[in-house]
């Protein structure tokens, strides 16, 4: 790394800042973000710019988004100079990315995700506007595990069929917690998402409704869950809507592929005629 000579800020437990010091993982990281020259590059949680120092001056634009005090001047010190560098200082659940790269015809996100936001922050990514080109993120492996995770394993759930229904995910790499200071009770893994062309179409309020009714109760059939869950208020007739489908009235939710989940969601709104806001 390139930081100079100054004492850097200790890590900050309450922010979750373990700061990735490995330079083979830093650069494979970047490898697989493989940022081109028109690109818009936002970075959320850079820290002392562990990836940044990679990213600077490959791409049209880098935004970078700190919420520590202290970590965003030492980034200002580094690149507030660059006419292609922004640095944001702010809370990354509050604010709404897609402001920053409203005029960007193409956009690639990276991130090392604290592991207590992992899923507010992922869904965030996926909801900009334009559509990210890549999204890659380190996050906790067993989060990787869930958000990769197909049909019929333990792992599959509502957070894997969230993303999956309107992105391809799949796990890039494994990251040892050694290559992190302080060094995490856990270990990580890389992410690769590459949102779907048509997932604007995707009523994501819906889905996210009808999974988590149905991953909160996996082991009944799916029928019953139709029926009686109350987050769902389905008044209609079930078996009508799954036959629609060619759905086995008696499937477990885990064995249910994410276009399934989006085309029952879908139906189930119709049925009722209305539709749940993206």
């Amino acid at each position: 790394m390139t930081a100079g000579k100054a004492e850097r800020p200790r890590p900050k437990r309450a922010l979750g800042q373990n700061f990735l010091v490995d330079p083979n993982i830093q650069r494979k990281i970047v490898r697989e973000l493989d940022p081109q020259a028109a690109d818009v590059v936002l970075e959320v949680g850079p820290g002392h710019g562990e990836l940044s120092q990679y990213l600077v001056g490959c791409c049209r634009r880098l935004i970078l988004i700190e919420k520590d005090r202290d970590l965003a001047a030492g980034l200002r010190d580094r690149w507030g100079d660059r006419p292609d560098v922004d640095v944001v200082e702010g809370d990354a659940l509050r604010l709404e990315f897609s402001e920053f790269v409203r005029q960007a015809t193409a956009v690639r996100v990276v991130s090392n995700v604290p592991y207590n936001i992992t899923s507010p922050l992922v869904f965030a990514f996926l909801r900009l506007d334009p559509a990210a080109t890549r999204i890659v993120l380190t996050v906790q492996s067993e989060v990787a595990e869930r958000i990769v995770a197909p049909p019929g394993i333990k792992a599959y759930g509502a957070l894997s069929v969230g993303v999956q229904a309107i992105a391809g995910a799949s796990l890039a790499f494994r990251v040892g917690r050694q290559a992190f200071r302080p060094v995490p009770a856990v270990d990580s893994a890389v992410v690769r998402l590459e949102p779907r062309p048509d997932a604007a179409a995707v009523d994501r309020a819906a889905v996210r409704t009808l999974t988590r009714a149905c991953f909160n109760r996996r082991r009944k059939q799916l029928q019953k869950t139709l029926r009686t869950a109350p987050e769902l208020s389905f008044a209609g007739d079930v078996e009508a809507v799954l036959a629609q489908l060619s759905i086995d009235p008696a499937v477990r939710p885990e064995m249910l592929d994410p276009p399934t989940f989006v085309r029952l969601a879908a139906a189930l709104q119709a049925r009722q005629g209305g539709g749940a806001s993206r």
